[in-house]
């Protein structure tokens, strides 16, 4: 409520504190004592006003995120517990214009100590209802399981698909410009992300002639490296509870290498990557698969001089029994990284406590690892 400094408010109220004080006290008053009380409710409106601000505030910050907790044991080791991951989400926006996200991931290493890992860090422009124009590091768009279902409250099983993990076949994140958003397409809501960043690098092992991996955790450096761009386009069809998207990528990957604490890039070759993923929920059946491929061109120069080919795909089902918080889930996956090929199969039961706070029990089979029974609580905030 806001009090008028009209004269004629300030004659009613000076006729309401006369009533109020007694007569031989009014007579000692005064104009500038009257006065006096004015700015005294002037004051305590200002006072009101701020402490109402929060109703619409031109700020918002709020903060988001997951943690889990882990027990291991294999066909080799003795179980161990996990302490996992703990990763908050901050928010930061101002009115409906832009927004600073950053996510930060700490993780307990073996030997006890923490290990702190910037997983995304960007400002994001909102430019209208159906486009954010997004810079910084952000999770790479290609694909769906990196940027969408690894949170291990999403995540149905303990683990990650073979092929999907850091360094491995779907790229991680990237540092550049992205411009993402939505739009209607009739009986289908479409989805969409552009981008270009400093993309990928490759590990090559100069003895065996090969590419051991391609790393993407982020790439902050230059040197001799080209830029990559590609995007993701997505159509979900609400009617069916269905989403297929597609992914495409292409630009230069250099090898990459460490002389002393600085990296160095080097021998640049041609890179592209495709990709294809599809998610169809109907009552308590979840069903998820994706494919990516990356593809490096050959290079004589090179220590690995051949094309190669590094590929994971993964096929995922769930299903939640009515009227209970019981779940079961399988899944089986594939990487491919040349003549190398490794293959996971996993299957659990979860105890979904609420929609953001799940525990799982899983049972994993590895034909390039040992076995493993996993256990998980994992919650999201």
């Amino acid at each position: 409520m806001r009090i008028s400094k009209h004269p004629l408010t300030k004659t009613l109220l000076s006729a309401a504190i006369a009533g109020a004080i007694p007569m031989q006290a009014m007579a000692a008053s005064s104009d500038q004592e009257i006065e006096a009380l004015w700015q005294t409710i002037e004051s305590l409106q200002q006072q009101i006003n701020a402490a109402q601000e929060w109703k619409d505030p031109n700020s918002l910050i709020h903060m988001a995120g997951y943690a889990d907790v882990n027990y291991v044991n294999s066909d080799e080791e003795d179980g161990a517990f996990k302490a996992g991951t703990f990763a908050p989400i901050f928010h930061y926006q101002y009115r409906d214009l832009v927004m600073l996200e950053a996510e930060i991931a700490f993780e307990t290493m073996d030997d006890g100590s923490t290990e702190a890992n910037m997983e995304y860090f960007t400002t994001d422009f909102f430019l209208n209802d159906n486009a954010i124009l997004v810079m910084g590091k952000f999770l790479s768009p290609l694909g769906q399981f990196r940027q969408n279902f690894h949170p291990s409250w999403i995540n149905k099983l303990p683990s990650a698909p073979v092929g999907f993990g850091h360094d491995q076949a779907a790229p991680n994140a990237d540092v550049g410009v992205q411009l993402r958003g939505g739009f209607d397409m009739g009986a289908a809501k479409a989805n969409y992300a552009v981008y270009a960043g400093n993309g990928v690098a490759a590990e090559v092992n100069g003895t065996e002639g090969e590419i051991e991996m391609v790393e993407s955790p982020g790439l902050n450096a230059g040197g001799k490296r080209g830029k990559n761009v590609g995007g993701r386009f997505g159509m979900y069809y609400p009617s069916q509870k269905l989403e297929v998207g597609v992914s495409f990528a292409s630009g230069k990957i250099s090898e990459m290498e460490a002389d002393g604490e600085t990296l160095v890039f080097d021998n640049k070759r041609d890179w592209g990557f495709v990709g294809a993923d599809v998610t169809w929920h109907s009552g308590g059946l979840d069903i998820r698969a994706e494919y990516v491929k990356q593809s490096i061109g050959e290079l004589a120069t090179s220590a690995a001089p051949e094309k190669t080919d590094i590929s994971g795909a993964y096929v995922q089902a769930a299903y939640r029994f009515p009227s209970t918080k019981w779940e079961v889930a399988a899944r089986s996956s594939e990487y491919k990284l040349g003549d190398i090929s490794m293959k996971r199969s996993s299957m659990g039961i979860n105890y979904i406590f609420t929609s953001n706070v799940v525990a799982k029990l899983a049972f994993e089979n590895n034909n390039y690892m040992s076995n493993r029974t996993l256990m998980q609580l994992g919650y999201g905030f």
